[in-house]
């Protein structure tokens, strides 16, 4: 059967949100989230207590990715998260995986949604309905209130940790520079270099962070930046070599730029998408810094309060 996601919602009894879908599924607290441009596309999460199961659990995953249709997964505190195969209508193969999963979490005794999934203990009628990573689950309102105050300790901690904004800029740098050299190489192939520049964003953003440069606005910035410049630099000793070609005569490369022909053309294309590629690698560098703003503390809420 084909399903939107409102059709599922219907259907089981549960709750819309905003690009999600959550509630009681096969006896566990399940939350679906789906966005067609998203990365990952679909992510289903199935809310348990794991404790010292865990290794049977992933051992289970493992060996069931190609009939439960799993790219990936992972098992974390409060149950696990699947990034699923997605080929066709896509909540028609997640309520068959959903079936097949909650069912062998239930033969396997995984607790379910009558138990907090922090200490594994049973329900009462009282306990409220939280979030963690913004997921939706019933769980003891003790056993939340601790994890909070676990997360906000790891949040002060974050917080007092030094941002090494040189080694951050050393590796921002060698990100942008090593699209540079990409630009130069698919410049020399191609006549088009330009996806140097998305490459050289992404990179520079990575080993910034990676060096040890904490997630800033500085951060987002100074790699657009090295990354364009380095990039307008590849182009131009992209010329260079097509100047050197062409008997190192740069007024025959600028006729040709400049005869509204062909080279032209080339030019401009090469030109504008350098900009165009390290905009969007700047968007999602600062996508990240906008998530990175929100920290695990921040996921976690109480929803009737």
């Amino acid at each position: 059967m084909k399903y939107k996601m409102k059709d599922f919602a219907r259907k089981h009894g549960l709750t819309l949100g905003k690009h999600c879908v959550w509630g009681v599924f096969g006896g566990y607290h399940i939350h679906i989230k789906y966005t067609a441009v998203g990365n990952p596309r679909c992510l289903v999460t199935v809310v348990t207590r794991v404790g010292e199961k865990q290794k049977s659990l992933e051992k289970y995953l493992e060996g069931h990715k190609q009939k439960l249709g799993i790219a990936s997964y992972g098992v974390i505190g409060i149950g696990l998260m699947l990034c699923p195969k997605f080929s066709g209508e896509v909540f028609a193969r997640a309520e068959s995986m959903l079936q097949e999963l909650c069912a062998h979490l239930k033969k396997a005794g995984y607790p379910g949604a009558d138990f907090c999934p922090y200490c594994g203990e049973p329900l009462g009628e009282g306990d409220p309905i939280t979030t963690e990573s913004d997921i939706p689950f019933r769980a003891h309102e003790a056993c939340y209130r601790e994890m909070l105050s676990v997360a906000r300790a790891k949040d002060e901690e974050n917080a007092k940790k030094p941002d090494r904004k040189g080694l951050g800029a050393f590796g921002g740098f060698l990100g942008a520079l090593f699209g540079a050299v990409l630009f130069v190489l698919t410049y020399a192939w191609w006549n088009f270099g330009a996806l140097g520049g998305a490459a050289g964003v992404l990179l520079a953003y990575f080993l910034y962070r990676k060096l040890g440069g904490k997630e800033t606005v500085f951060a987002v910035s100074y790699t657009a930046a090295a990354a364009l410049i380095l990039s307008l630099a590849g182009f131009a000793f992209g010329l260079y070599m097509d100047a050197f070609q062409a008997g190192g005569s740069w007024q025959e490369v600028a006729s040709t730029i400049l005869s509204g022909g062909a080279g032209t053309a080339l030019f401009a294309v090469n030109l504008a998408f350098a900009f165009v590629f390290v905009g969007a690698g700047a968007a999602l560098n600062v996508r990240s810094y906008l998530r990175s703003r929100r920290t695990v503390a921040d996921r976690m809420r109480i929803l009737d309060e």
